[in-house]
């Protein structure tokens, strides 16, 4: 099951940039234990500066800050 979560990974007095990452966890049982496999994948990349906010997707191409707000409510805080 994967989940998105961001993360500011810079910030200064004219731009905020931060990171949308894509997470994957995978549990499995055995009879000799548990297995968890987990990956970060990056997804987007949301700058906010004095212009506005928009979303670049990994290719630097625009891409809807609405889609990212859906499954990212962090976005619409004050904070993001």
């Amino acid at each position: 099951m994967a989940a998105l979560r961001t993360r500011e990974i810079f910030s200064d007095a004219t731009v905020t940039l931060i990171a949308v990452e894509s997470i994957d966890l995978q549990t499995s049982k055995t009879n000799m234990g548990c297995h968890v496999y987990a990956s970060i994948k990056p997804v987007a990349v949301i700058v906010r500066s004095l212009d506005g906010t928009y979303a670049l997707d990994m290719e630097a191409k625009p891409t809807p800050l609405e889609q990212f707000r859906q499954y990212v409510p962090e976005l619409n805080s004050s904070g993001h």
